[in-house]
Parts: C-alpha cells; structure tokens; sequence
C-alpha cells in the first residue's frame, strides 16, 4: 500500500463547496487537509453496512504478546497489526460499496470469510493474506517515518495533538450512539486486542508519520538554477495559453416512439451525425483560415456552428475564450485538443478541428508564454452571511442575504479580527482562528492561507487587497464578498510578496518528487518479516482453525512495540 492510499483511508470526505472553481482546484492541492484516520474507514463502514456485523472480532483469536511482525529489530503485537488489517479490509468493504452503487461487481464480499475468497487465485492469495501483507506495509512506512522523525528531534506539532484529540472524540461520538464506551466501540471495531491504548498509539504515530513526511518536503530548498532546469524538462506544464474553442454537436436529435418512449439511435445514425459535425467543423475552420483577422472570423463562427442551445452563450465573444495557467485545465476540460495546443511549432492564428466524444472541437490558438508575474502568500477567514426562509432568491435559485444578515457577518469578521490583535497576532494565531471559524472549505482546514496568488485569481475586491502596492507584510483588513451563494466578509492577512507562480509549481513538484525518493530510500533500507502471531490477525475473518488455547507465542527479546517512540 502507498503512502497516498494510507492517507487516503483516514481524509474527511471534502466538502462539495467553495469560494469559485479556482478555490476548489486549490483545496485539491492544499498540503495540509483534515484527516479523519480510522473514523473514515472503520466507522463509515459500520454505519453505511449496518446490521452487517463486519469488524466483530474476539479477543481468543490471538494470544495476549503474540508477536506477528518485526521491523528493523523492533518486535510488533498482533494488536498493532491488527488495527492496520482492519483499516485495510474496511477501505476494501467502502470501494465495494462504491462499486455497488453504480452497479459494478466487486470481488469483494464482506459477507464471506477473508480467507475463504481469492484475492488472487493464481497465486493463491486469499484476501485475507493480502490484507496482512497491506497492513504489515502500512506499519512498515509508518514505523519507518516515525524512526526518522525521532532521529531528527521532531515531536508532534499542536495541531497534531489535535487532531488526535478530535479522532478519539469521533469514537466517543458513535460510541454514545451505540449505547458503549469507548473502549468497547474500539474492540467492536478492531478486535478485542485492540484497546484504546492500542489504537491511541498507532493513531498517533500515523499522524505523526505524516506530519513528517510533509515537514521534511516542506524544508526542501531550491536554486535559481535548479528552477530553471526544471522549467526546461516541463514547459508544456508551467507555460500559459490562449485559445478560443467551441464544438460542432454530433449528437443525434433525440426522438419518441408513439407512446412517448425515447428511440435510442443505431450505430448508422451516430455514424452519420458525426460525419454531418466534421463537414461543419471543416468548412468552419477554412473560413478561419481564410479571414484577414482569425480571431474575430472565430468569434463571428461559433455562434453559426454551435448547437442551438448554445448559440446564445457564443454569441457573447468571452463564451469562447480560454486562459489557461500553467497548464491546469488543459489535460481536463480540453483534452483532446491538449497535444496539439502544446505542439512546439503551434503559432497565433493556428486553427484545427479535433474529434470529440459528441462532435467535433474547433479550436483556435491565440499565444502562450511563461507568465512570470509576482504573486503573493495569504490568509483570509470567510464569514458567509446566514440566511433564513424569508430571504429572496436570485436566479439561480440562491439566497440573497438582507443588509441585517450582511451586517451581522460584517460585526463576526470583525470581532475576530478584534480577538486576534488582542492576543499573539501571529500568522500561525490567525490559522487557528481560520481552522475554527472560515467558512471556506477550500482553506480551512490550513489555516486559511493559499500560496501562490495570481492576479485575477479571486473576485476583484479580494484582488485588489492582496496586490495593493502598498501591503506589507502582517497586514490585515475586510473585504465583502459579493459573490452569489458567498455573501459575507473576509478577513484578510497578508503574509508575503512570492515568487512567479511557475517557480512555485517546480518548487511543489521538486519538493514532492524529493520526499517521495527520500522515503522510498528509507523504506529499501528497511527490514520487515512476520512472526508467528501473524496467524492471529484477522482470524475471526478467515477460514482458518481458531489456534488453541495453549498455543505458545514466540519468545521476544525486543521491547513491547508500545513502548517503542518508533512504535
């Protein structure tokens, strides 16, 4: 199991909300995002499965000491094992639940015995071998971080605390639910062996692992030179470029039988509609081709070769624009047009139609560069206006706060703004009134900063705050957000003029690609072999004779993993 799927069984679902689009890009990049570790995978299975008792294990299935697992010399419980098995067979049960969802089989069963179905048959592996091979992976890089961690002195920061705190909360919460203790929801989760002091220390050293993992790709630091050797091997990703784009439809029109019922359309009709959409595209692009002025024959175009539906849209000249920075959307929204827009020979003026799902895209391309602009670092807390029933409505179905609710937010900014000066007014005080109160899930959840700020990243007010000639660093102020769905005020910190955000994209990527050879060094370097208490994880979930009661566990001369610091 990698790193990423490790992290990715303990993150809080995102939330599906946000400042603009580019705000959401960004919370997918954001570094620091909530992890709800084994919240995410143990409870949310237990809740979705319901009556299904999937994670019901007892405490006979392995003797009290068995070791199962060595790691470069350190001796691992059963219990510990046990708790990263169970992390991986929920995360297997969740994506089966996926699958159902949208109809597809899955060759998981949590109904059925681990070790009664093949995870691979031709190799004879049954799911619950793999699921000691994941788990005993999972410890190996999380013993492995955390070993390097306590080489360099580094603890686990306050938030790290905290985050731990609010996972064992999350117990109590759902344990309250079930009529239990914490203790015993965890044993109803894990398996009896594994005790909230269990739980409590491999949840720590994962969030530990973790955090060092990012502090030591964070500390990573990079020449000019080296920048600009990266810029050279990469710049189809970190140039910008202009186009303008619209697509012929080659969809076939929807018709009815006579009971009203749609008639899917044959093989021959959607061959034929797409030829229509070709012929169309091709006499659009020579009429580009042929104009004294490509761009203007381009936006005079699409209007007369869009669906009609859209022709209304076209018909505003910015329809068709596209701006893409450093190539963030090319390889997404556009890309089939993508190898030909970042083609080394393309020139301004250049026009194709390129084959799509369901027609034919016309594209025009108007330039690219390396925007080498300044960008800046900041923070900011979002503090929407709340809304009621009696509210109006825009169009579009949103809330329209009245002047009271605006005011109301305006006096919340401010008293926290208040409250900030009045205590450390530091950066990282300012993140943790963020991480408490922004209403931007987009940044929360890092102490309301984004990096890198471009020029007309944001709406204009937010803008022109962050790029007023005159900020300084540690500045602060209000702003109103007047944006539909996101009335309020923002409470703004500025942290620092940075460098172009190409230079900022390298620099992640460097970073990134650094830490994982970093880590990927360690881990070769790294020993790990099982004992014979490995036969006891997960056996109430496989096919296997229950070991008997007098069975011996194998003698340790190493330190009980739980009071190893690496453990």
């Amino acid at each position: 199991m990698s790193a990423s799927d490790k992290k990715r069984q303990r993150k809080e679902a995102a939330e599906a909300q946000g400042l603009t689009q580019q705000e959401l890009r960004e919370q997918a990049k954001a570094k620091t995002a909530k992890r709800n570790k084994t919240i995410y995978t143990a409870v949310g299975v237990v809740c979705a499965v319901g009556a299904v008792a999937l994670l019901v294990w007892n405490s006979h299935f392995w003797e009290k000491g068995a070791v199962a697992a060595t790691i470069d010399g350190v001796d691992y419980k059963a219990a510990d094992l046990q708790y990263y098995y169970s992390q991986v067979r929920n995360s297997e049960i969740q994506m089966a639940q996926y699958y159902a969802y949208y109809g597809i089989p899955a060759t998981f069963d949590a109904t059925v015995s681990d070790g009664e179905q093949w995870y691979s048959e031709s190799d004879g592996k049954t799911y619950a071998d793999y699921f000691r091979e994941q788990a005993l992976t999972s410890l190996q890089q999380t013993a492995v971080a955390c070993k390097a961690a306590q080489e360099a002195g580094y603890t686990l920061s306050e938030a790290g605390e905290k985050e731990l705190q609010e996972n064992l909360s999350s117990f109590d919460k759902y344990a309250a639910q079930s009529n239990m203790t914490r203790g015993a929801y965890i044993s109803y989760l894990y398996g009896g062996e594994v005790t909230e002091k269990v739980l409590t220390r491999n949840l720590r050293n994962d969030i530990l692992a973790d955090e060092y993992r990012q502090y030591y790709q964070d500390s990573q630091t990079y020449e000019d030179a080296d920048l600009e050797a990266y810029y050279k091997e990469h710049a189809d990703t970190l140039d910008s470029y202009t186009y303008r784009t619209f697509t012929v439809d080659g969809s076939v029109p929807v018709t009815t039988d006579d009971e009203g019922n749609e008639v899917e359309a044959t093989d021959a009709e959607k061959e034929q509609a797409m030829q229509v959409a070709k012929a169309q595209a091709d006499k659009a692009v020579k009429e580009i081709q042929e104009a004294d002025d490509a761009e203007k024959a381009f936006i005079e175009a699409a209007p007369k070769y869009v669906a009609e539906t859209s022709k209304d849209a076209y018909a505003d000249e910015s329809y068709s624009l596209r701006e893409d920075i450093l190539g963030s959307t090319l390889g997404s929204s556009d890309s089939a047009a993508y190898s030909w827009l970042i083609d080394s020979s393309r020139k301004a003026g250049d026009v194709t139609s390129i084959e799509v799902t369901n027609g034919y895209q016309v594209v025009l391309f108007l330039g690219r560069e390396l925007i080498t602009d300044p960008t800046v670092d900041i923070r900011h807390i979002l503090i929407k206006a709340k809304t009621s029933d009696e509210d109006e409505t825009d169009e579009n179905g949103q809330k329209i706060p009245s002047q009271a609710e605006l005011d109301a937010a305006k006096a919340e900014a401010e008293a926290l703004l208040e409250e900030w000066k009045s205590g450390e007014a530091t950066a990282e005080s300012f993140g943790k009134l963020a991480e408490e109160h922004s209403d931007d899930p987009g940044s929360a959840s890092s102490g309301g900063q984004y990096k890198y700020v471009t020029q007309g990243w944001a709406f204009e007010g937010f803008n022109d705050w962050c790029f007023d000639s005159s900020r300084q660093p540690g500045d602060t102020g209000l702003v109103e957000n007047p944006q539909a769905g996101q009335q309020g005020w923002h409470i703004m910190y500025f942290e620092k003029a940075e460098e172009p955000a190409w230079k900022g994209t390298a620099i992640s990527a460097k970073q990134s690609s650094d830490q994982t050879e970093w880590f990927n060094g360690l881990m070769e370097a790294s020993t790990a072999g099982t004992k014979d208490g490995m036969k006891y994880v997960g056996a109430a979930n496989t096919a296997q004779p229950t070991p008997a009661e007098s069975a011996e566990p194998e003698a340790s001369t190493e330190p009980e993993a739980s009071e190893s610091p690496e453990a």
